[in-house]
């Protein structure tokens, strides 16, 4: 299952090792630290797996670093710690406004239990017609409600939309759409493309393909 990304972590750039031993040194973002956490995550966002790098209305930001445990808890050492951090979009798909931000710009210093680095937490989540993503664990479905606010109209219509098209694409075949079929189309959604990249919004079609082959056991 990949409803939202599982993250599998690289070995963090060389240039970040040098960095983070360096006596008195500080977080900040890098060039090769940025292009590290892209390709670890085929360039979608950690959270709403929008494309990334994307800039929108009012930013001028077209990714952010998360630190997924929020770097206001951590030490400086532990600040620096690459396994601890993921990129984001600039969290504005719809405004500036803060009840419309999402992802990591609503987040901000807010701590959260759920982590896109976790395989169980990934297993709690789905999606409805409507493209509203859930998890059916309780905490974890608040946080993405009211921290990450990951169901904002918007990010909902996108997801229906790529659902929907699915679905059509499903269709025009009129049922005649074979396991191996429906696996091929899993394989394509759960990879990468040549230059590494995952398809935007990729945890909707993983989650409806896999019912579909299920219900032909």
């Amino acid at each position: 299952r990949l409803l939202m990304v599982l993250i599998e972590k690289s070995k963090e750039p060389d240039s970040w090792t040098q960095h983070r031993k360096t006596p008195g040194s500080e977080y900040e973002s890098t060039p090769e630290l940025r292009d590290s956490l892209l390709k670890d995550q085929g360039f979608i966002c950690a959270y709403c797996m929008r494309r990334i790098p994307v800039t929108d209305h009012g930013t001028t930001e077209s990714s952010r670093i998360e630190h997924i445990i929020p770097q206001s808890m951590l030490t400086r050492e532990q600040a620096m710690e690459y396994s601890n951090m993921v990129i984001c979009c600039p969290g504005a798909i719809s405004s500036i406004s803060e009840k419309l931000t999402h992802c990591d710009r609503h987040k901000g210093e807010k701590p959260i239990s759920l982590s896109p680095l976790d395989k169980n937490f990934i297993a709690t989540l789905d999606y409805k017609r409507d493209g509203t993503l859930f998890s059916s664990d309780k905490r974890f479905d608040s946080e993405i409600n009211t921290i990450l606010n990951l169901n904002i109209e918007q990010l909902k219509a996108n997801r229906k939309s790529v659902r929907n098209g699915l679905i059509n694409f499903l269709n025009a075949k009129k049922n005649r759409w074979k396991r191996a079929d429906l696996e091929k189309i899993l394989q394509k959604y759960k990879g990468r493309d040549e230059g590494g990249r995952r398809m935007e919004y990729c945890g909707v079609v993983i989650s409806y393909v896999s019912k579909k082959i299920r219900q032909l056991h």
